[in-house]
C-alpha cells in the first residue's frame, strides 16, 4: 500500500489527504498559477500510522515537504524541505530548489506572490511541467534528484527552534518551545 500524503493548495487553504496520487495531480493546479488563487501547491508524505486529523490534533505540522508557488506556469519556485543540516545544528532544512549550474548567481528574478514577492537566481525558475516532474518523482522516491541544486534557507530543530540559514552562518530566528 502506497504511503499517504497531504495535497497542500495556496498555503494551507485546502488540504486533501491521498493515498494514491497521479501525475494530473500535480499538473492541474501548476499549470493554472497565476500569483494569486492558484498561487501554491505543496506535497508532503504523512508519518507512518498518521492521517492528517491526528497531525492536527498533536499540534504537528509536516517536517518534510515539496511545494512550489508562482505567479504563472512559465515562473515557479520550488521548494523542499528534508532532514539533515547537522553541520548547523539543525535536523530539517528548507531549501530552494535550482537547475543544475556553474557559480552562484545573484537574486535577481521575482515571484510575486499574494503576500510577498519571493527573490530566486534564474536557474532556480521552473515551468509547470519541470515542477511537476519533481513532484512526481518526490512522490514516488520521497526526495528528488541529486543533480538539482539546493540552497538553504532555514533550519529547524525538534524543539522548533528556526535558523536562518541564508549567508551559511545559522541565524536563530525563533526560539522554539523553552521549558
Amino acid at each position: 500500500m502506497a504511503r499517504a500524503h497531504l495535497l497542500k493548495y495556496d498555503g494551507g487553504a485546502q488540504i486533501v489527504e491521498v493515498s494514491q496520487a497521479y501525475v494530473h495531480d500535480f499538473a492541474n493546479p501548476l499549470h493554472r498559477f497565476n500569483g494569486e488563487i492558484p498561487w501554491a501547491l505543496g506535497l508532503a508524505p504523512l508519518p507512518d500510522g498518521m492521517e492528517y486529523a491526528d497531525m492536527v490534533k498533536a499540534g504537528l505540522d509536516s517536517t518534510e515537504y515539496l511545494q512550489a508557488a508562482g505567479k504563472s506556469p512559465e515562473a515557479i519556485t520550488v521548494e523542499i524541505r528534508k532532514r539533515g543540516g547537522q553541520e548547523w545544528g539543525v535536523q530539517w532544512v528548507r531549501y530552494v530548489v535550482g537547475h543544475p549550474h556553474q557559480g552562484d548567481a545573484p537574486l535577481d528574478v521575482p515571484i510575486k506572490l499574494p503576500g510577498s514577492t519571493q527573490m530566486v537566481a534564474r536557474y532556480e525558475v521552473f515551468n509547470a511541467d519541470e515542477a511537476t516532474e519533481l513532484f512526481d518523482i518526490y512522490y514516488k522516491t520521497g526526495d528528488i534528484p541529486t543533480s538539482y541544486s539546493l540552497r538553504p534557507v532555514d533550519g529547524y530543530t525538534v524543539d522548533g527552534a528556526i535558523f536562518d540559514l541564508r549567508d551559511g552562518t545559522p541565524r536563530m530566528v525563533y526560539a522554539g518551545m523553552t521549558n
